[in-house]
């Protein structure tokens, strides 16, 4: 890929800024402190001073407090911004991720928009029932404290590979180099960092090169599905290869093994053919709520709970440790109401030139919808070959008809072909037949 310019003129925008200002700000928390309620009451002012510092060049961070935090048994320190700070990477990076996540190979995870834990684990239950014989064994790695190990002039060579715009490599530059060794674990772009250093030296290496079909990464875990074992040790000693050239290093916890015992991965532990909640989780769910007293601290914790077992297949277990049914969205038989009163189609929008002479099935209407074009037009919901589409439409004609079909017992959904008819002075008009 060719690389990219213009990259602070999107940073720029206002759109963009404000959206960073509004994301650093959410939450009463975060409004009513003394930070948030002096960048509340200077908005525009803070906006414009910080939109004028990364136009130039000039944005410098202010510098960072420390503090230590434990996650999945590991003590981790952050580096914490100002808020205003933050308002300026988040804008940044918001533009920078992504440009950088068309760069990403499919089967990537960490930190990337509308890709998490759960749309990793579901590519990864679709291979091994798709290709079960391809994917009999797996191969399971960590890379050795990713984050105070990276190489700050490895990151750069990566980000340099990508963008020519030189006032945003000097900024990045300056998110890179915040500690004396490694990349930040706190800072918002430490984690495009790290995914584009990953993407670079393993992932497209991998996938590129050797091949590797079944490949999944999300931040420093990897995992590796084949045929055979020896298969998988060949893919390891490439791992291990390419992470040296770059002077990281592979956990020794790293392990071969059949599929059929259960890949313990993104807080699961997947099968073939079911899911299971990862055992320390289910142990540390089991402890906090029999020390918590709160009852709305324990909803909390049983709200946090169920988010992880609607993914796998833990209704009993939920159950057990919560006293309480694990209900299906559907069963519970609730739908949106909007406050107009007005019905919402699924499907995307298309302009009804593109229905001409083909078989669709109209499915609903609602009329009086306000629109670009004018007031009291008429959306019409419809299926295409078995995908939910839906068109807007002025026609009296059509929404006569339409009507009539409502009175009609029976009259959704039915068949039809929109066809184009001319009259007047070569004016056209669109007609079910």
């Amino acid at each position: 890929m060719r690389r990219e310019g213009y990259i602070i003129e999107e940073i720029i925008e206002y759109s963009n800024m404000s959206e960073a200002f509004d994301s650093v700000l959410r939450g009463t928390g975060r409004k009513r402190s003394r930070q948030g309620r002096f960048l509340l009451a200077h908005r525009e002012k803070i906006i414009a001073e910080l939109t004028a510092s990364i136009a130039d060049g000039s944005f410098r961070l202010g510098g960072y407090h420390e503090r230590e935090i434990e996650e999945y048994g590991k003590k981790r320190i952050l580096q914490i911004l100002s808020m205003k700070d933050r308002i300026a990477v988040f804008a940044i990076m918001n533009v920078v991720d992504r440009h950088l996540q068309k760069r990403y190979i499919r089967t990537t995870g960490a930190s990337i928009k509308r890709r998490g834990t759960h749309d990793l684990m579901n590519c990864i239950r679709t291979d091994l029932q798709k290709d079960p014989e391809g994917t009999l064994y797996a191969y399971k790695f960590d890379i050795r404290r990713f984050y105070d190990n990276a190489r700050q002039d490895f990151v750069m060579w990566c980000f340099r590979r990508v963008f020519k715009d030189e006032r945003l490599l000097v900024l990045l530059e300056r998110f890179v180099k915040l500690l004396p060794e490694g990349i930040s674990f706190g800072l918002r772009s430490s984690q495009g960092a790290g995914n584009l250093l990953l993407s670079v030296f393993l992932d497209h290496y991998l996938k590129d090169k050797y091949g590797v079909r079944y490949y999944y990464r999300y931040c420093d875990d990897g995992l590796v599905l084949g045929k055979t074992k020896a298969e998988l040790w060949k893919i390891r000693d490439v791992i291990h290869r390419q992470m040296g050239k770059i002077d990281l290093e592979i956990k020794p916890n790293e392990r071969v093994f059949p599929v059929e015992e259960g890949i313990d991965f993104l807080g699961y532990v997947i099968r073939p053919d079911y899911v299971r909640l990862r055992k320390r989780i289910k142990q540390k769910f089991a402890r906090k709520m029999h020390e918590v007293k709160s009852r709305k601290r324990r909803r909390e914790l049983i709200a946090s709970f169920y988010g992880m077992t609607k993914h796998a297949d833990c209704n009993k277990l939920f159950k057990k440790l919560t006293g309480k049914e694990m209900r299906s969205f559907k069963d519970l038989n609730v739908a949106y109401k909007p406050e107009d009163g007005k019905k919402r189609f699924p499907g995307v929008v298309v302009s009804i030139r593109e229905l001409v002479n083909l078989p669709i099935v109209v499915k609903d209407f609602e009329t009086g919808i306000k629109t670009e074009q004018g007031e009291d037009r008429c959306i019409v919901a419809i299926e295409v070959n078995g995908e939910a589409k839906k068109f807007f439409t002025n026609s009296e004609e059509m929404k006569n008809i339409l009507a009539q079909v409502k009175e009609m017992p029976d009259g959704f959904p039915f068949e039809t072909t929109i066809k184009t008819e001319t009259f007047g002075k070569g004016r056209t008009k669109y007609v079910f037949t």
